[in-house]
């Protein structure tokens, strides 16, 4: 295979066969070599290694490299480790922005994807109505009746029964910079923790600090989001609408439902409570609030991803969440 057909070829494996960028972002990562061993991928070291005619032990080595710059992501079951490339764009994107010897080209080049092949990508993920990425976790005090929330929709539940928790830099401000918000807030668990602490991305933490960045984070208006999916989350990302690779595009018709997926949840707006202080309109991330007519506020719930920031913030209760959502919403 021609090296260029191997940079494409693993561009097609993340949906953008015809991306003008991405191929490039593999060159920055890997080697021509290591571009071979990604594309050979899912496969363990042994496999690898008789595949392309080396020992096990420099197969290792270079998986090790590749593991440490994101390009490359292990399994280990019954104490075999298989290793499996990006599952999606944004494990990738995520993954090699926070390697830590990252040459500014490679960041240069993530910047120029999203100002141009990652729209596109969201708008096709909208057509063919693929699940979206990412899904907003509702602050709970916010909801009523507050026994309604699942297990895997309620931040704080989850890090009471995480394994294991770590705590990253935000890869989104890390690469774009365009805000001032705490960096240091993407709570990984289980997996995902084992996978920053090993990767050295990561430190690990308790869950008293993990609750401590959550509050950190709320106060600062981010958004709580999870994979998702019902059965696996391996992060409680804290995102800004200036930065987030998903937030930037939750408000555009064309890419909302594609991006980000709302929770269960969506913002009541008692008007009869309402002093139409103007809290809830200056920390929603999406506009989905703003000032009436008069001494009550706009509640625009289409455009609602029920995150809970504005009743977190309401002083006189009048903003709450409310179900309208089943819980097989959550693809399983």
């Amino acid at each position: 295979m021609d090296l260029q057909d191997v940079y494409r070829d693993l561009s097609k494996k993340l949906l953008l066969e015809h991306s003008a960028v991405l191929p490039r972002i593999w060159k920055t990562v890997c080697s021509e070599d290591e571009a071979r061993v990604v594309n050979a991928l899912p496969a363990t070291a042994r496999e690898l290694a008789e595949k392309f005619g080396t020992t096990e032990h420099d197969m290792l080595a270079i998986l090790d490299n590749l593991f440490h710059k994101g390009a490359v992501f292990e399994a280990v079951k019954d104490g075999v480790t298989t290793y499996r490339m990006p599952r999606h764009i944004i494990q990738f994107h995520d993954a090699t922005i926070l390697w830590k010897e990252a040459p500014q080209e490679l960041m240069n080049l993530w910047m120029e994807f999203e100002h141009t092949d990652y729209p596109m990508l969201l708008e096709l993920v909208a057509q063919i109505k693929m699940p979206s990425f990412m899904r907003v976790i509702p602050i709970g005090e916010s909801i009523t009746p507050r026994n309604q929330v699942l297990a895997h929709e309620d931040a704080l539940g989850m890090l009471e029964a995480a394994r294991v928790i770590a705590v990253t830099d935000c890869a989104c401000r890390t690469l774009l910079r365009r805000c001032d918000h705490p960096l240091t807030v993407c709570v990984q668990i289980n997996r995902g923790a084992e996978y920053a602490i090993k990767r050295g991305t990561g430190r690990r933490i308790g869950a008293s600090e993990a609750r401590e960045l959550l509050e950190l984070s709320r106060k600062a208006g981010l958004v709580h989001m999870t994979e998702n999916t019902a059965g696996r989350s391996n992060v409680i990302c804290n995102c800004c609408s200036c930065c987030c690779e998903m937030l930037r595009f939750a408000t555009d018709e064309k890419t909302r439902r594609a991006v980000l997926s709302p929770s269960r949840y969506q913002a009541h707006l008692d008007k009869d409570a309402c002093t139409a202080c103007g809290l809830c309109a200056d920390i929603c991330p999406v506009k989905a609030l703003g000032s009436g007519d008069g001494d009550t506020m706009l509640l625009d719930a289409d455009a609602c991803i029920g995150c809970g920031l504005c009743g977190s913030v309401c002083p006189v209760g009048a903003v709450t969440l409310v179900e309208v959502r089943p819980p097989d919403f959550i693809p399983a």
